[in-house]
């Protein structure tokens, strides 16, 4: 029993160690393909050939320029940021119910570019899903991505907007109302009103 037990444990020890160096091989050869392709400018990972996919169809939105002329030609978009006490003591007990009023806004609202700028064709794929055996030919819709972009078409300016909403429960609908009020005022630093409409 002894030998037998004795025998097992070399057994385990020289298969763990066999595992080891496979281990560490393919480490070395994964490290030495990702150099390789960084070199290429290539983009890391493991090229499937398999799949393919040889058209993407944008579900695009209709941009309102191709029907009413911009209110904002000139004006660059850039990320309004409000200007906020640097420690949470500091801040005056009414800033928050104040800061969208246009004079008190404007009093601290610093401008900033944005890290990065879409593009008319910047999208998200839809069909994301792929097998090896798909076969060539493959499309994809997509849809258009959100995002800042280079014009805006409105003078923030002369912003009023209005958010309605039509009853009935929705999980989250607060939050939405909220951050499209807060991106208006201090992404965009609009200068008109939020209204509230209930439907």
């Amino acid at each position: 029993a002894a030998t037998y037990a004795l025998t097992k444990m070399v057994e385990e020890r020289r298969a763990q160690k066999l595992r080891q160096s496979a281990y560490e091989e393919q480490t070395k050869i994964r490290a030495s393909l990702a150099a390789a392709q960084k070199a290429r400018g290539e983009p890391e990972g493991t090229p499937v050939p398999e799949i393919d996919m040889d058209q993407v169809y944008l579900w695009e939105v209709e941009n309102l320029g191709a029907r009413f002329d911009s209110e904002s030609k000139g004006v660059e978009n850039r990320m309004a940021a409000s200007a906020l006490p640097a420690q949470r003591g500091s801040v005056p007990p009414d800033f928050f119910r104040t800061v969208s009023s246009s004079s008190v806004f404007q009093e601290s609202v610093r401008e900033t570019d944005y890290n990065h700028l879409l593009g008319t064709k910047d999208c998200i794929l839809a069909d994301i899903v792929r097998k090896p055996g798909d076969g060539k030919g493959l499309t994809t819709k997509a849809y258009v991505r959100a995002g800042p972009r280079k014009a805006l078409h409105f003078d923030p300016k002369k912003v009023n907007a209005a958010i309605v909403t039509c009853g009935g429960l929705c999980p989250g609908l607060n939050n939405v109302v909220r951050e499209i009020t807060n991106s208006l005022y201090q992404l965009y630093g609009i200068e008109g009103t939020v209204f509230g409409i209930r439907g």
